[in-house]
C-alpha cells in the first residue's frame, strides 16, 4: 500500500512530531517507509522520521507491507495530513 500525504500546519507542535509518527507506526506489524526529500527512512523509528526534516506543505510517501498495511498507512496519514471537513487526509497510488 502507498500514499502521498502533504504535512500540514500542525507539524511541530505537540502530538505532531516525529517521534509521533513513529509511536504510532510501531503499533502495527506491518513494514512502514516514509519517503520524503530523497529519503527513505523506516517509520518506526523517530530519528529516522526527524532525518526526512519534513515541514508543513512537504510531501511525504508512505510505504506499508504487511497484514495490517490499509490501517498502517491511514494512522500515519492522520498525523501528518490534514484534519479539514472535506480535505482528502492522503491520496492513493495504487
Amino acid at each position: 500500500m502507498e500514499r502521498w500525504v502533504e504535512v500540514d500546519r500542525r507539524w511541530g507542535r505537540p502530538g505532531y512530531e516525529p517521534t509521533t509518527v513513529a509511536c504510532i507506526a510501531s503499533g502495527f506489524v506491518s513494514e512502514i517507509v516514509c519517503f520524503a526529500n530523497g529519503r527513505f527512512v523506516n517509520g518506526k523509528d523517530a530519528m529516522s522520521v526527524m532525518s526526512l526534516r519534513v515541514k508543513p506543505g512537504t510531501e511525504v510517501r508512505i510505504l506499508a507491507t504487511g497484514p495490517d498495511e490499509a490501517a498502517a498507512v491511514q494512522a500515519v496519514c492522520e498525523v501528518l495530513g490534514p484534519q479539514q471537513a472535506g480535505a482528502g487526509v492522503c491520496r492513493q497510488t495504487c
